[in-house]
C-alpha cells in the first residue's frame, strides 16, 4: 500500500503531462533542425508546435539563419479535401501587422482542374455516384487516397503574390529563387504539408527579434458563379465519401458544402530564433 502512494503521484503526472493540449495558436518559436528536408514526409517534426481548431491544422512555424519554415499536418478527411480544393496561402507580414496587405504570400497546392462541357460533367458525376453507392467504405477510402496522391503529384507550381523579384504570380516548383513547398499523403492517408522561404525575399534580417506576423489559410473552392458544380466538384479532389466531399442531402450535407467554399484562417506572430 506504502508503494501505492509513492507511485500514484508519479502516475498522475505523467498522465497530466501526456494529456496536455497544444495551443491553438503556436506560442514559441522553433529552431529548425539541420537536417531539415522539404519533402512532405514529416520526417523532421517529432512533435508540432500547436493545433489549431479553426482550420483543424497540426501545424509549426520554424526559421534557421536561411529561411522561414512552415510544416502543417491535416488528418480529417473534410479538411484534407478543403486543401486540395483551393490550397493553403501562407502569409508572412515582415512589419508584424496581421493584414494581408504589404505582406509576402505563397499559395500551394494550385490542383489543375479538367476542363469538359457542362453536360459530360453532370453524365460524368452521376456515373460516379453510382458506383460509388455500389462500392465498400474500404474500397472508397482506397480510391480517395490513391486519387489525393495521384493529383499532389501532377503540382508543378506555386503561387506567389507580393514579392518584388517576380514578374509572374505562378513559379516552378523547382524555381531557383529557393522557394520550396511539398505536400504528400503519408501511409495513414494524412496530408502532410512542408514550405520554406528565404528570409531575404520577405524581406527579413538573419538574427532579427522583431515580431513577424503569419496567416495560414484554407482558401476553399474557388468561386466559379454555379454553385451547382461547386457543390460536386469535391469528389475530383478525393472527397469520396460522407466524411470527405460526397454531400448528400440533409442540413449536414448543406453545412459541409458550404464549409468547403467558405475561407478559414488565423493570424499568429513569431519572431526568429538564433
Amino acid at each position: 500500500m506504502k508503494l501505492l502512494y509513492a507511485v500514484l503521484p508519479i502516475l498522475l503526472l505523467s498522465m497530466g503531462a501526456s494529456a496536455q493540449k497544444l495551443p491553438d495558436v503556436q506560442v514559441k518559436g522553433v529552431l529548425a533542425p539541420s537536417t531539415i528536408r522539404i519533402d512532405g514526409k514529416n520526417l523532421e517534426w517529432d512533435a508540432f508546435a500547436a493545433e489549431n481548431k479553426r482550420t483543424n491544422l497540426l501545424y509549426t512555424v520554424a526559421n534557421d539563419d536561411k529561411n522561414l519554415y512552415l510544416a502543417i499536418k491535416a488528418n480529417d478527411s473534410e479538411t484534407i479535401t478543403k486543401i486540395m480544393a483551393g490550397g493553403i496561402s501562407f502569409t508572412v507580414n515582415h512589419k508584424g501587422k496581421k493584414r494581408e496587405q504589404d505582406a509576402f504570400v505563397i499559395i500551394y497546392p494550385l490542383i489543375v482542374r479538367a476542363s469538359a462541357n457542362r453536360g459530360n460533367m453532370s453524365q460524368n458525376r452521376q456515373r460516379a455516384g453510382q458506383e460509388r453507392q455500389e462500392q465498400s467504405q474500404k474500397e472508397r477510402d482506397s480510391i480517395t487516397l490513391a486519387q489525393r496522391k495521384t493529383l499532389l503529384a501532377g503540382v508543378k507550381e506555386i503561387k506567389v503574390l507580393g514579392f518584388k523579384q517576380f514578374a509572374d504570380t505562378l513559379i516552378s516548383i523547382y524555381n531557383e529563387h529557393g522557394i520550396k513547398a511539398v505536400a504528400k499523403i503519408d501511409e495513414h492517408g494524412a496530408y502532410v504539408y512542408e514550405a520554406a522561404i528565404p528570409l531575404s525575399l520577405l524581406e527579413i534580417v538573419a538574427g532579427s527579434t522583431n515580431e513577424i506576423a503569419y496567416q495560414i489559410k484554407l482558401n476553399g473552392l474557388p468561386n466559379t458563379g454555379n454553385f451547382a458544380m461547386r457543390a460536386n466538384a469535391a469528389p475530383a479532389f478525393g472527397g469520396g465519401n460522407a466524411r470527405g466531399g460526397n454531400f448528400g442531402g440533409g442540413g449536414n450535407a448543406n453545412a459541409a458544402r458550404q464549409d468547403l467554399m467558405t475561407a478559414t484562417d488565423f493570424w499568429g506572430k513569431y519572431v526568429l530564433q538564433k
